[in-house]
């Protein structure tokens, strides 16, 4: 009787473990929407992709000191390197993965468009190319392997038009994307390939300033949270 009895707790209990949320964070401090759960890599049955995206891509000085920069749709397609073309018509790559409400008026790609899944080397930096459907403020999301949520101010869209950013490569794993503005984008999948357990930065600087806003009227608040990660040295 016992046994049964155990057996049927453990039935139990695995079956409520099977059906645990995705252990994700969606803590946003500050004025930044609240995103919804992101599906895991695993659960949409994504593969690391085998072409690794090059890490010669780097920003330029000037990009460096912006959170978000004017782009065209021209460039965001233009931007496959040679012998890539035929990845960006993959549909596993450029599938688009919507958020829970089934809706995303805004598109982001991975690299260059349409690529939406992709896979780079550890301290690579990807050039995220973002195509809005509204002006306004835009907030950028990046979940971590851990779960971690870092959620960045990354500047006002004055146009229905196409923007970019950059992507760094500082941890080992999958990586979750989306932005925010005046309506949730798709989400977009990297894979980090690089040595697990513990990451090294190479240029640590945990105190550098956030990016300003704009001055507009009206009053809205900001954070800059830090990634929660340890620098060595």
């Amino acid at each position: 009787m016992k046994w049964t009895v155990l057996i049927i707790a453990l039935v139990i209990l695995c079956a409520g473990a099977a059906g645990l949320p995705n252990q994700y964070s969606t803590s946003t401090p500050g004025g930044a929407p609240t995103p919804a759960n992101p599906t895991t890599p695993e659960s949409l049955g994504l593969q690391v992709p085998s072409v690794v995206t090059s890490s010669a891509q780097i920003p330029t000085t000037q990009e460096r000191s912006q959170g978000l920069m004017k782009a065209s749709q021209q460039s965001a397609y233009a931007a496959a390197p040679q012998g890539f073309r035929s990845t960006s018509s993959n549909p596993i790559y450029n599938r688009v993965i919507l958020p829970p409400s089934g809706s995303a008026p805004n598109s982001l790609y991975v690299s260059y468009a349409p690529l939406t899944v992709a896979s780079c080397n550890l301290y690579s930096n990807l050039p995220l190319w973002m195509k809005t459907s509204a002006t306004g403020y835009i907030w950028f999301y990046e979940w971590y392997p851990n779960g971690m949520l870092d959620t960045q101010y990354a500047g006002y869209a004055y146009y229905q038009d196409w923007y970019k950013r950059w992507f760094f490569a500082d941890v080992p794993g999958w990586h979750i994307l989306q932005y925010y503005c005046n309506g949730w984008s798709n989400y977009a999948y990297i894979y980090v390939n690089g040595p697990g357990g513990y990451w090294v930065n190479p240029n640590p600087n945990p105190t550098s300033p956030p990016y300003t806003y704009p001055y507009r009227q009206g009053q809205v608040t900001y954070t800059y949270p830090t990634t929660g990660h340890t620098y060595w040295s």
